[in-house]
């Protein structure tokens, strides 16, 4: 499975919380650093498959995992830390076995 695709959950926690539901009140530095993140996932796109077919996996990817993210934020907030902590662990196990093997 592609590296980014690990991160792209946390950078949606990251741009869009738990508490925020006006996006006017969401602070720009969290903002600015969940789009950091999102360019980072997508970069990490192209170590398996390559490049046009990791961004093709990155595009779809981020719809499902957005559509998840946007109900799972409205009816069980709890359930959006588990995820995101479970994402960051598969990122860091996941890149440790890229880069030792």
């Amino acid at each position: 499975m592609p590296l980014g695709i690990f991160l792209l959950w946390p950078s949606l926690h990251l741009m869009y919380g738990l508490t925020e539901h006006r996006s006017s009140r969401i602070d720009s530095k969290r903002r600015y650093s969940g789009r950091i993140v999102l360019i980072i996932s997508l970069l990490f796109m192209s170590q398996p498959f390559g490049l046009e077919k990791g961004i093709f996996y990155w595009l779809f990817a981020l719809m499902a995992i957005a559509l998840c993210f946007v109900q799972l934020r409205l009816w069980q907030p709890k359930v959006v830390k588990i995820i995101t902590a479970l994402s960051i662990i598969g990122f860091i196990t996941a890149g440790s076995v890229h880069v030792f093997n």
